[in-house]
């Protein structure tokens, strides 16, 4: 049985470090994590079995940590235990940024700041700890901690737990895309089979306690426009970008064309995340190029039908946009006199098509060339979405033919879809001990489960196996794809557990009033958890 003083003792020694996502400050909690775990007896004994493996190349020479527990009794089966351990920033916490990863403090003088009538109900009922981190998710991963710790101390216990903390799942998820293939590395080289894993991602749902049994996907894709230039004094003698760029945008936000519908399950619609022109300077001329990329969604679309959606709509967003200019050149022709030459078309084209032409022109030098561009940006600390702009742009100029056109590509993260769906055993034990788990928190603790498909807010469940039949189409199209950004293909086709995503209640993620419910995470959580495991060993 897990020690509860321990367990918030762990908890609030987590939540100090300030790991903040894409810095060097996330080793922080990597080394505060392995300081812990080198306390257990077990890994005092084993030390080989605890390790902090660095990701290659990283720019914040980051690292996760790896802890394996082997039972004493001969056994493959094996649980995998993993979480997180960056948290977003402290900006939104004003005067009290100071207090942000000190809960107990914090907790106290959160009432300094605005706080709408639920976080004052919560703050006064004495039930809820406030604080960066606290749910998101270093609760969690205290709560993995001390589960490998009492596990480890077990006479009986017949079955392996692996623990693995990860960096930089706020950001590109760098972390886990890098535990993967550590995970087949251990399971080929040391016989581990893999028979569920767990990650405590917290919930925010007032009625019911949340289940996952899956993970939504997430996939970006960018459109890079480019237009023709001209004198403002001029404007139907070329074609603003950004003009495309709007008839786009009014397309493809929140179009619920691209919602994924599985049963019950309705994915949210696509959201803009970055909209520009790439002009640096002041000029009257209009711009040349924009970009803009897109969060979507997803829980069962495939690479094929949605590189035929994204054509279609490039091609009627840039139709648009040619006729608000052709309307508006007519009304301006009859004002004026003058008649204008506008004899643009649309044009359509993949970053693959791009890339192959350009290359075509000049040979596999050219990939030097662009791999020498890409670690100038890196080293100017351009994030991988801006990098993966730049190569387009760079492609475009070498491009003979500077017609206007929208580029289509895909930029990082890629998050896959994960659903136990197929008539696999390990799809089966997923979807039975999920249910098992909801027995018996009805039935012994009173507590009622909802049980979801998907847990919709993108989470590291997404690499631990893949389905996608055709995935190779996103990374022709991904810029920078293998240079900045590497996705463990070859390891996820070999790895392929089910996982459920089962964490405290919290509520306010990400913003100044994050917070966890203590009586439910400390006094009930625990106890579903040591059921859930006990269960996937029996």
């Amino acid at each position: 049985m897990i020690d509860k003083s321990l367990l918030m003792k762990t908890t609030l020694d987590l939540v100090a470090v300030p790991s903040i996502s894409g810095t060097p400050s996330e080793n922080l909690a990597a080394q505060k994590i392995y300081d812990i775990l080198i306390d257990i007896p077990y890994f005092k004994s084993n030390p080989d079995n605890l390790k902090k493996i660095d990701l290659v190349d990283d720019p914040y020479g980051r690292c996760f940590v790896s802890a394996l527990f082997r039972s004493k009794f001969n056994t493959d089966k094996t649980i995998i235990l993993t979480g997180h351990f960056d948290v977003v920033g402290i900006e939104e916490y004003g005067h009290l940024k100071e207090y942000a990863f000190n809960p107990v403090e914090y907790t106290k003088r959160v009432s300094e700041l605005y706080l709408d009538d639920d976080a004052k109900e919560d703050l006064e009922s004495g039930d809820w700890l406030f604080g960066r981190g606290i749910a998101d998710m270093k609760f969690g991963l205290a709560l993995l901690i001390e589960l490998i710790r009492d596990i480890s101390q077990r006479e009986d216990f017949r079955g392996n737990i692996l623990f693995l903390a990860v960096p930089g799942e706020e950001s590109n998820s760098e972390g886990m895309l890098a535990a993967v293939t550590h995970l087949v590395d251990l399971q080929d080289d040391m016989g581990l089979k893999y028979v569920g894993l767990f990650l405590p991602e917290p919930y925010d749902d007032t009625d019911k306690r949340l289940i996952y049994t899956g993970t939504c996907g997430k996939i970006m894709p960018m459109f890079f426009f480019a237009g023709k230039e001209t004198h403002v004094g001029e404007p139907f003698s070329g074609l603003n970008p950004i003009l495309i760029a709007s008839e786009l945008n009014k397309l493809m936000e929140l179009d619920t064309d691209f919602c994924d519908v599985v049963g019950t399950n309705v994915a949210p619609p696509p959201a803009c995340l970055k909209f520009t022109d790439l002009k640096e300077l002041y000029s009257v001329t209009t711009p040349l190029y924009a970009a803009s990329y897109y969060n979507l969604i997803t829980f069962n679309t495939t690479i094929d039908v949605l590189m035929e959606k994204l054509k279609r709509l490039s091609e009627e967003a840039f139709r648009n946009a040619l006729n608000i200019v052709k309307k508006n050149k007519s009304t301006y022709e009859k004002y004026t006199g003058i008649n204008v030459k506008h004899d643009i078309a649309p044009c359509i084209v993949t970053y693959e098509e791009l890339y192959n032409d350009v290359k075509k022109i000049y040979g596999d030098k050219f990939d030097d060339y662009l791999n020498q561009k890409v670690k100038s940006w890196q080293n100017d600390g351009h994030d991988l979405q801006t990098i993966s702009i730049n190569i387009i742009k760079e492609l475009y100029e070498k491009y003979p033919n500077k017609k206007p056109m929208i580029i289509i590509s895909f930029v990082p993260p890629y998050y896959p879809h994960r659903f136990p769906d197929d008539e696999s055993d390990a799809a089966r034990n997923a979807l039975k001990i999920t249910d098992d788990i909801i027995t018996f928190a009805a039935e012994n603790l009173n507590e009622f489960f909802k049980k979801e498909d998907y847990f919709t807010g993108i989470c590291d469940l997404s690499y631990t196996g893949i389905k996608e039949s055709n995935i190779n189409e996103v990374f022709k199209n991904m810029p920078g794809y293998g240079i900045t950004y590497k996705f463990p293909l070859n390891s996820l086709e070999k790895l392929n557990v089910y996982g459920i995503v089962l964490g405290p209640y919290s509520k306010d993620i990400h913003k100044y009033t994050e917070r966890l419910n203590i009586s439910y995470s400390f006094d009930i959580l625990p106890i579903i958890y040591e059921y859930a495991i006990n269960r996937i060993i029996m």
